[in-house]
């Protein structure tokens, strides 16, 4: 039997990291398929279009297809307001945590520390770009050398990684794939030292 794919949303910026250096289908591999709110297409597509970013284009070529763009609804918008009072994650991390909620969905795309925290809380699972990244290499999408050569594009477009965490990265590249200890990264990608971690936690 065919495992179910579980119901994914995203924020902004590991569309934007990704398309930047050609690799956003990388998602589309692992998920086939993802939600995003209004705010998330307007930082990804709109605001890029109006400053000719082509990372825009690519992601709302996408858009229709595999990323499915959805509203909040009013009642979902009420019902999870209280995140508007928090300052320290912005528009689109608020509506898709508010969307991960209104579509049941399991996992929320996102490099932010905050918005992650906020997730874990929710009862959301957050996954960042190198957890995406990790995870089409242990699901034998990419090769080891292929997932490092992103890993290292994705610095070269201004992505910000720790460099001992970068390490940590390719050392579990590098393990044969048995069972999953991968270190948890937050938005300035630190360790945080839990004992074993699993996906999610990237």
């Amino acid at each position: 039997m065919d495992r179910i794919q579980p119901k994914v949303t995203s924020n902004s910026s590991p569309l934007i990291y990704l398309a930047k250096i050609g690799r956003l289908n990388l998602i589309k591999n692992v998920y086939g398929q993802i939600w995003i709110p209004e705010a998330v297409f307007n930082e990804a597509v709109t605001q890029g279009k109006i400053l000719k970013i082509t990372d825009a284009s690519i992601i709302e070529e996408a858009v229709g297809k595999w990323i499915l763009k959805e509203r909040i609804s009013p009642e979902t918008d009420l019902k999870y307001g209280f995140l508007d009072e928090n300052n320290k994650i912005g528009l689109g991390e608020k509506q898709a945590l508010k969307l991960c909620k209104q579509l049941n969905a399991n996992i929320f795309i996102v490099d932010d520390k905050e918005a992650r925290r906020v997730s874990r809380i929710l009862k959301i699972k957050p996954i960042g770009t190198c957890g995406v990244l990790v995870q089409a290499h242990r699901k034998g999408l990419i090769s080891t050398n292929e997932a490092q050569q992103i890993l290292d594009d994705l610095i070269k477009a201004k992505f910000r990684i720790d460099p001992t965490v970068y390490r940590s990265i390719i050392k579990e590249l590098r393990k044969p794939k048995t069972r999953m200890s991968l270190p948890s990264v937050d938005s300035s990608h630190k360790i945080q030292t839990k004992g074993f971690k699993a996906l999610r936690k990237l």
